[in-house]
């Protein structure tokens, strides 16, 4: 029995040395000095204010550095990072790819409201309905947002759903918009005649409303002056009948300029009928009055 512990020891002794050895050539982790240098190696144990004990890398022999030398441990710096694992394939790598998107089938003709509709018009325009309307309120101000979708362009000929009763009209980027108009009684194939109206006529038209308002009021004011002076000694009876004279002038000319505008603003509208093929013209069927809280005139 008393012959067992050295070779025990001696056994322990060996194993130490081999493990030390093996962690040494390790050399994963760093210890920082204070004076910029590094120690690379294994580190035994770390004790913050008394030493760190570390096997340099190549080295057998413990080495034993004060903590007050000691800037920074670093363990498992240098250990070997983990290869990065591979993500899920996508498309075209063995992953199904996603289903395509299934367009909606078109509606099909027969049922009331249901129509092929043709356009015809001596210069392009689009046909478009209303969307949802957004509701709101700032600052105890309430508004309405209509939007508006875009259906065919001219001559269109393409199937339509205006079964709920959508109204429908012409892009204002094209033309002055008719009034709004549905399909919701017809079926079948569907004419809209189209005589586009003229942004150029209405403004025109707006300016000689103005101008005529301007010299009709100016022409009455003239002809009021003139019968004030009227009464007077012969000098302002001739100014009185200066004023007469460009007083009718501009009465005339504000009239005729009125009635002008008003013809321009009139004819600057668009208009468009709506025909059931096969059948006699429909006129501007199924217009709709205007909604007067969203804005519409």
């Amino acid at each position: 029995m008393r012959h067992r512990f050295p070779i025990l020891a001696t056994l322990t002794a060996v194993s130490l040395l081999l493990g030390g050895s093996a962690r040494a050539d390790d050399g994963e982790d760093e210890v920082t000095l204070k004076n910029g240098g590094t120690i690379r190696g294994t580190v035994v144990s770390s004790e913050p204010g008394e030493s760190v004990k570390i096997i340099e890398l190549g080295a057998k022999e413990v080495r034993v550095v004060p903590w007050a030398q000691v800037s920074d441990v670093e363990r498992g710096k240098f250990a070997p990072k983990s290869a990065p694992q591979p993500g899920p394939a996508g498309p075209g790598y063995g992953a199904a790819p996603p289903p395509k998107a299934i367009p909606a089938p078109e509606p099909a003709l027969g049922a009331p409201g249901v129509v092929r509709l043709h356009v015809e018009s001596p210069q392009p325009v689009r046909v478009v309905t209303e969307g949802a309307t957004t509701y709101g309120a700032v600052r105890g101000y309430g508004f309405a947002i209509q939007e508006i979708r875009h259906v065919c362009a001219s001559p269109c000929d393409k199937v339509i759903d205006g079964s709920d009763g959508r109204r429908f009209s012409l892009s204002p980027e094209d033309v002055p918009p008719p009034d709004p108009f549905t399909f919701a009684q017809m079926t079948g194939d569907v004419t809209l005649r189209v005589e586009p109206g003229s942004y150029g006529r209405r403004t025109a038209g707006a300016w000689l409303n103005v101008l005529g308002a301007t010299a009709v009021v100016t022409g009455g004011t003239l002809m009021l002056l003139s019968g004030l002076s009227s009464g007077a000694d012969d000098s302002s009876s001739d100014v009185g009948g200066s004023f007469m004279t460009a007083g009718l002038v501009s009465l005339i000319g504000g009239g005729a300029a009125l009635v002008g505008g008003i013809v321009l603003v009139a004819t600057s509208g668009t208009s468009v009928t709506v025909e059931q093929r096969g059948e006699k013209p429909a006129g501007k069927a199924a217009q709709v009055k205007p909604r007067y809280w969203l804005g519409e005139f």
